[in-house]
């Protein structure tokens, strides 16, 4: 069983959070750190848009704006996601991953995968506080 967990409080409101987040894989996304084509939603993000992430292929889930985004995979049973809590000073945002592992996915996680996935969530959580903070145009 897996089970990993990355929060972060960032001071603006759910709302603001969500719209940030509902770019994330599309064109002008301002949150994934990693070089472009890593992580895309080609079909944006509604339940059952493809998700594309290096080799891996997977779904949209669930979608309940401003409060949930999660993704379900093959090679991790339960899926991984994001949720939004109000929270004192704004928005507090948990990305989880739990299930269990399948196939290569099962050697990969521990060894390589957990790691590359922690720095990538941290910079995306960096990302999305420092985004949130800047003033909305219009």
């Amino acid at each position: 069983m897996v089970y990993n967990m990355h929060e972060r409080l960032i001071p603006a409101s759910p709302e603001r959070v969500w719209d940030l987040l509902a770019g994330l894989g599309g064109e002008g996304d301002r949150l994934w750190p990693q070089e472009k084509g890593r992580f895309r939603l080609p079909e944006g993000v509604r339940v059952g848009a493809l998700v594309e992430h290096g080799p891996m292929r997977y779904r949209v889930g669930a979608v309940e704006p401003c409060r949930r985004l999660w993704f379900d995979t093959r090679e991790m049973t339960g899926g991984h996601g994001f949720t939004l809590h109000p929270a004192e000073g704004g928005t507090l945002v948990r990305h989880e991953i739990t299930g269990r592992t399948t196939g290569l996915f099962r050697l990969l996680w521990p060894v390589l995968i957990r790691r590359q996935h922690d720095a990538v969530l941290e910079r995306l959580l960096d990302n999305l506080e420092r985004e949130a903070g800047r003033a909305v145009a219009g």
